[in-house]
């Protein structure tokens, strides 16, 4: 009897407890507080660009996978560094036509120094230069589509391509190069074994 009425009084609890904002509320909160002029000025040079779209605004401002610790969330880069993105996701646009990565499970976008240093992040980062994008892939059977992808199209669109599980990648367009788990070529999921050469990733800007 005394079970039952711990539980009992642990479920009325749990129901009258206010449910943690999701990241659609999240964005929204951080919105309404954020300089209205900048970020509409943002969303009107990607659709300028004819990528406005290609990932929704609540995940391209993501700033990265840990921002409990490094927060902000969400962050707008300076207009110096705007445009930085439009190739990036003019590339990004191509994957998602092929069923490789989705909009919506963008995890790292721009971040300013001080965020890119608590994540983690190399000094030469091209998310400083708001360049590059970290996806989570929704399971890892695209893998060999996407190094398809990297191979044939990646030099003539400069793709950067980063492997940090099999499930959880880097893209940007700042030159034709892969890396894995330990930022070396040898370890990308792109290289043959026949290829591996335990060679650094030729410049690295995860």
């Amino acid at each position: 009897m005394r079970r039952l009425l711990l539980l009992l009084i642990v479920l009325s609890t749990t129901a009258c407890a206010p449910l943690l904002p999701d990241a659609t509320q999240r964005y929204e909160a951080w919105r309404r507080s954020s300089d209205a002029e900048a970020l509409d000025d943002y969303e009107r040079m990607l659709a300028r660009a004819g990528v406005g779209g290609v990932v929704p605004m609540s995940a391209l401002l993501r700033s990265n996978r840990r921002w409990r610790m490094c927060g902000p969330e969400f962050l707008l880069p300076p207009r110096e560094h705007a445009g930085g993105i439009v190739p990036t996701l003019r590339l990004v646009a191509q994957l998602e036509r092929m069923g490789i990565v989705e909009g919506g499970n963008v995890r790292s976008g721009y971040r300013s120094a001080e965020v890119n240093q608590c994540a983690g992040g190399s000094t030469r980062s091209r998310h400083l230069r708001n360049n590059a994008l970290d996806f989570d892939l929704a399971d890892d059977t695209r893998t060999e589509v996407l190094c398809d992808f990297w191979r044939k199209q990646g030099p003539s669109l400069h793709m950067g391509l980063g492997f940090y599980t099999p499930t959880r990648i880097h893209i940007d367009t700042a030159g034709h190069r892969t890396w894995g788990t330990d930022y070396r070529r040898g370890t990308s999921l792109c290289v043959r074994p026949q290829d591996r050469t335990g060679s650094p990733a030729s410049g690295r800007l995860p």
